[in-house]
C-alpha cells in the first residue's frame, strides 16, 4: 500500500475556519477599495522564468519546463506586472491601473519564523509618474492601513533606494508585527516606470485573530549572557537604573526595573537577535559576531543597529598553524568554524575555494587533528592560540557589543526608544 506524506512544507500552512473567513474578508475590503479607485483586477502565472525578477537564486524556488529551461515560483507580484504592461498591455494607454490578490513565495533561511507563502493584495500605476500621482498613491495607502487596520499603526514617507524603488518609498507599520506591513514606492524596471504598493493580507490576517494588548508604553529589552550581561548592568546604573534585582536573580528570567517602565530579560546571544527581529523585545545588547552570523545571505539583517558600545571588543580572524601558508597550493582547503556564515561570505569575497565545516565546542582543535587547514574564530588575546601553536593568517572584522532595536517598535515607542539610546549614548561618551 502507498504511504503518503502528510506534512506541509516548511514556510506554508493550511488555513483553517476563521483564518479562512478573516483573510477573505481582509481581501474583500482592499480589492473593493482597488476597483473602487478605477483599478483593473489582473492575476500573473504562478510560475514565470527566473530572470523576471532581480531576486537572489537562493530566495526562489525553482522548477524546470519541458524543455528544460528554469522556472521560478514567483517570489514577487511587481516584476511580472510589469512583464505584462510590456507585453499584452503595451498598447494600453497609460497610466495603466492594474491591482491583484495573489500568494508569492520567497525561500527564507530555515527556522527563521518567517513566512515562505504570503498572501498579497496591491496596486501598481505604469506609466509616467508625475507629483499628483505620487501624492494620490501616499493617499490611498493611509486609506488602505485605515481600511484594514484596526490597531494603532504608523505611516512613514521617505526618499530611499531598496530593492528596485528608486525614489518615494513609504511603509506602513503595525504593533505586533515586526517588518512593515505596506509597502511601496517609485520604481523602474528595465524602460518601465511606475509606482504601487502591496499589503501583507497574510500578516494581517495573523493580527486580526490575535489579542490586543492594552500598550503600556513597557520597553523590554534583551541582554545575552555572560560577560555582555555584565557590562550592560553596569551601563545601565551608571544611567541612574535601579538594577539590585539582578544581584540574586536565581531562576528568574525577566526583571523590572524600578522606576524605569522597562522590563530586562537575559537569552543568548541567537535569541536576543530573534526576540528583537520578531518584535517580542523592542531592544537588545548582543555582539557584532552573532550579528553578522544571523544575517540574511546577502548580509542583511531584520533589526536596526544603533550603537556601538565599545565593551566586548575582539575580531573575527582566519586562523592557522603557526608557519602554515594557508593560501599555498591548488588543493581545495577545509575551514572549520562555529560562523560558518561570516567564514562563507569572507571566502566568496576573497575568491578562494573553500570546503566549510561547522564546528561547535574546541574549533582550535581542527587543525590540530589535522581536521581542517584554517579556522574561522573571535579572537581577543590571542593566548589560546599562541599556546596550541596556532596565529592568525589575517583579520576578517572586529566586533564589540552592539545594541539593535526592532524597526517597527522604533517607530511605534520612538519617544521612549530613543530616550534610552540617548541615555547610554551619553553613559558610553562618558566612559563605562
Amino acid at each position: 500500500m502507498r504511504k503518503h506524506n502528510f506534512k506541509t512544507p516548511e514556510g506554508t500552512r493550511d488555513l483553517l475556519f476563521e483564518e479562512c473567513t478573516t483573510r477573505r474578508e481582509i481581501e474583500s475590503k482592499l480589492m473593493g477599495l482597488f476597483k473602487e479607485e478605477g483599478f483593473h483586477e489582473v492575476i500573473t502565472p504562478f510560475v514565470e522564468f527566473g530572470d523576471v525578477f532581480g531576486y537572489p537564486q537562493e530566495r526562489m524556488y525553482k522548477m524546470n519546463d519541458s524543455k528544460g529551461r528554469l522556472l521560478v515560483i514567483r517570489p514577487d507580484s511587481t516584476p511580472p506586472i510589469v512583464r505584462l504592461a510590456q507585453t499584452r498591455l503595451k498598447d494600453e494607454p497609460r497610466p495603466l491601473k492594474l491591482c491583484y490578490n495573489q500568494t508569492i513565495y520567497r525561500a527564507n533561511p530555515k527556522e527563521s519564523g518567517r513566512d515562505d507563502e504570503i498572501v498579497q493584495c496591491g496596486i501598481e500605476i505604469i506609466g509616467t509618474i508625475d507629483d499628483s500621482l505620487k501624492q494620490y498613491v501616499q493617499e490611498l495607502a493611509e486609506k488602505t492601513l485605515k481600511l484594514v487596520v484596526d490597531r494603532e499603526y504608523v505611516f512613514e514617507i521617505e526618499q530611499k533606494e531598496r530593492k528596485y524603488y528608486d525614489g518615494l518609498t513609504f511603509n506602513g507599520y503595525v504593533d505586533g508585527f515586526g517588518k512593515p506591513i505596506l509597502t511601496g514606492g517609485e520604481y523602474k524596471i528595465g524602460d518601465t516606470a511606475g509606482i504601487g504598493l502591496i499589503v501583507n493580507v497574510s500578516a494581517l490576517t495573523k493580527l486580526a485573530l490575535e489579542p490586543q494588548k492594552p500598550d503600556s508604553g513597557l520597553i523590554r529589552i534583551a541582554l545575552t549572557k555572560g560577560r555582555l550581561e555584565k557590562e550592560s548592568l553596569k551601563l545601565f546604573a551608571k544611567m541612574g537604573w535601579d538594577v539590585l534585582a539582578f544581584a540574586d536573580k536565581g531562576r528568574k528570567l525577566i526583571f523590572p526595573v524600578a522606576d524605569q517602565n522597562v522590563e530586562i530579560i537575559v537569552a543568548k546571544s541567537p535569541d536576543v537577535i530573534t526576540f528583537v527581529e520578531h518584535g517580542f523585545c523592542d531592544i537588545g545588547i548582543t555582539g557584532k559576531d552573532m550579528l553578522d552570523e544571523y544575517a540574511d545571505d546577502d548580509g542583511k539583517v531584520q533589526h536596526f543597529e544603533m550603537l556601538d558600545l565599545g565593551f566586548g571588543k575582539c575580531r573575527f580572524s582566519l586562523i592557522a598553524m603557526k608557519g602554515v601558508d594557508f593560501y599555498k597550493g591548488h588543493r581545495v582547503k577545509r575551514v572549520a568554524s562555529k560562523y560558518t556564515n561570516v567564514a562563507r561570505r569572507f571566502f566568496e569575497k576573497n575568491g578562494t575555494q573553500v570546503d566549510i565545516y561547522k564546528i561547535e565546542g574546541s574549533v582550535e582543535l581542527s587543525p590540530l587533528l589535522g581536521f581542517a587547514d584554517g579556522i574561522v574564530d573571535i579572537v581577543e588575546t590571542g593566548a589560546t592560540l599562541k599556546a596550541n601553536g596556532l596565529e592568525i593568517v589575517e583579520d576578517i572584522s572586529d566586533i564589540s557589543a552592539r545594541v539593535i532595536v526592532n524597526p517597527v517598535k522604533l517607530k511605534m515607542k520612538k519617544a521612549q526608544i530613543e530616550g534610552i539610546l540617548e541615555s547610554i549614548e551619553k553613559s558610553i561618551e562618558g566612559g563605562i
